[in-house]
């Protein structure tokens, strides 16, 4: 009994010094003191980690919570569900339910419906404790998928307690997607600004909070720069995916094929691809396929993960004429394809560039557009060059010029993409 008593000590004196380097932007020192406890119950059977008793499972949750933030989602998965059955055995409701929930948003992020419906289902959606919240952003996340919109705003309004957790990225993102579908990119991108403003930079300078926040930076905002797979520290995950597919898709309306199919191939080309970025993917590859027959079997496999896990919103996301070739035959999808020019046409400026397009018709110098737009100068030059290559001019002067007389190319501050 004593060794039980000493163990658990010195478990729960490394797991608060964890939750403390994790709480203050420390991952690194956070992941270490979760694999020093995993290393000192190595040490047990399974029959002495039972006998150290409930005082167990809320450390393990916040292990878990450290692997998620950390974005190693396999161990956090493993953790969340050996939380999710040691709760079980001591009756610990609310952190059964937590643990269930967590589980619930692993596989909504990844698009997988049914094992996400069956985690949501351990869930009680009348609980008003902690796990409500982080069930709602996965509830909301399926709704998305499913283009119910209505039902995604509920479910977010739901989870608004989690915007003072250590989880409050995953419902910025979430938010993010919301505005990308719904077509409003800037009052999205202000709510997101808003949203870092409020908390410690150290929160989400790294791990799966920066890829949450990046990447709903890159949905809002189209911010075509894209690092490969095999250059990310965390190889990717399906959070940085779901980037992945706007970057593709911003490419594909700009005529750039081979670029788009150079991104699905590269994210395809990993040992565990999501359900999310399979379909995505290879319906990608399916649509900007040089024949028919080499686009039949990424389509069928794209369409059918579509089906089975309702991810009905990668239908509107293409451009229609194209997609519609190679889903109008299953009957039961036809309901969420829209007309040949059902889907908003993006401009061949990037939102960007008609922002600086603009400030430029209106007289601005580039150190003006760089203190209102709270960018850097050479931000702000970079984007104008692309700008100039894109509508034919050679100057400042010029494009002012091509403003004024093309206003509906320009993008005024506050103006919804």
């Amino acid at each position: 009994m004593a060794s039980h008593i000493e163990s658990l000590l010195r478990l729960d004196e490394l797991t608060h010094q964890g939750v403390a380097k994790r709480q203050a932007g420390d991952l690194s020192a956070a992941v270490d003191s979760v694999r020093a406890c995993h290393a000192l119950l190595d040490g047990f059977d399974d029959d002495t980690v039972f006998d150290l008793g409930p005082d167990l499972v809320p450390m393990r949750a916040e292990w878990a919570l450290t692997s998620t933030l950390q974005g190693d989602e396999e161990l956090a998965l493993r953790g969340w569900e050996r939380c999710w059955e040691q709760a079980g055995r001591f009756d610990l409701d609310e952190l059964r339910r937590e643990a269930a929930a967590a589980v619930a948003v692993v596989h909504a992020f990844n698009g997988d419906c049914r094992y996400a419906s069956q985690w949501l289902d351990r869930t009680d959606p009348d609980d008003p404790g902690s796990a409500a919240a982080l069930a709602a952003v996965a509830r909301a996340t399926l709704a998305l998928d499913a283009l119910d919109l209505p039902g995604a705003e509920r479910e977010l309004a739901e989870a608004q307690a989690l915007s003072t957790s250590e989880r409050w990225a995953d419902l910025a993102f979430v938010e993010a997607r919301l505005a990308s579908i719904d077509g409003k990119h800037v009052s999205g991108m202000a709510r997101l600004r808003a949203t870092c403003l409020a908390h410690y930079p150290k929160q989400w300078s790294g791990g799966v909070n920066w890829e949450l926040i990046d990447s709903a930076t890159r949905i809002l905002d189209r911010v075509d720069a894209r690092v490969p797979r095999r250059e990310r520290g965390s190889g990717g995950s399906s959070v940085t995916e779901y980037a992945d597919l706007v970057i593709a898709l911003r490419a594909l309306d700009d005529g750039k094929t081979e670029t788009a199919r150079m991104i699905a191939l590269d994210d395809l080309d990993q040992p565990v691809v999501s359900l999310r970025t399979g379909a995505s993917m290879r319906l990608l590859l399916a649509v900007t396929a040089p024949d028919e027959e080499s686009a039949e079997a990424p389509a069928d496999a794209a369409l059918e993960t579509i089906r089975t896990e309702h991810l009905y919103y990668l239908l509107r996301s293409f451009p229609q004429e194209r997609v519609r070739s190679v889903a109008s035959r299953f009957e039961e999808l036809l309901p969420y394809l829209g007309e040949a020019d059902d889907r908003p046409q993006r401009p061949s400026l990037t939102k960007r560039e008609r922002e600086v397009l603009w400030y430029i018709a209106q007289g601005y110098r580039f150190e003006q557009i760089a203190a209102a737009e709270y960018i850097s100068v050479n931000t702000v030059k970079s984007h104008a060059k692309n700008l100039y290559l894109r509508i034919g001019v050679n100057d400042r002067t010029s494009a002012a010029r091509y403003g004024e007389a093309n206003p509906d190319e320009t993008l005024a501050p506050g103006e919804d993409y």
